[in-house]
């Protein structure tokens, strides 16, 4: 992940340091009120097993190894950020931004999710 986050930030001046500013920002805001006991990283399904119960099945190993315990993640709003919502995290942070990728600016919003498993 660390490499991915190097790698993205050489490539897109303005795009990946951009969004990594939010994040950072909303997370130092959240750490003022959460004692977070994990973050959920880089949690992607095969798009053509979308809809199958992938992704929740996930979630709920997770909740079965870690009950109990307060987990956070960034999404944001070019992701598919419901999936969260349905199942029952709480929007804890979101920041506004504006990446340039490729010569284009792109707005998007940037969240933070939590939820005790």
């Amino acid at each position: 992940i660390r490499l991915f986050e190097l790698c993205s930030g050489l490539l897109f001046r303005g795009g990946a340091d951009v969004y990594a500013q939010a994040n950072r920002e909303m997370f130092a805001r959240y750490r003022e009120t959460h004692t977070p006991d994990g973050e959920i990283t880089f949690f992607a399904v095969d798009p053509r097993l979308e809809g199958q119960g992938v992704g929740t099945l996930l979630l709920g190993e997770l909740a079965r190894r870690e009950k109990g315990k307060q987990f956070y993640l960034y999404t944001d709003s070019g992701c598919t950020y419901q999936f969260y919502d349905r199942r029952g995290f709480e929007r804890a942070g979101e920041r506004g931004i504006v990446m340039e990728l490729g010569g284009k600016r792109v707005p998007l919003r940037c969240f933070l999710y939590c939820k005790t498993l």
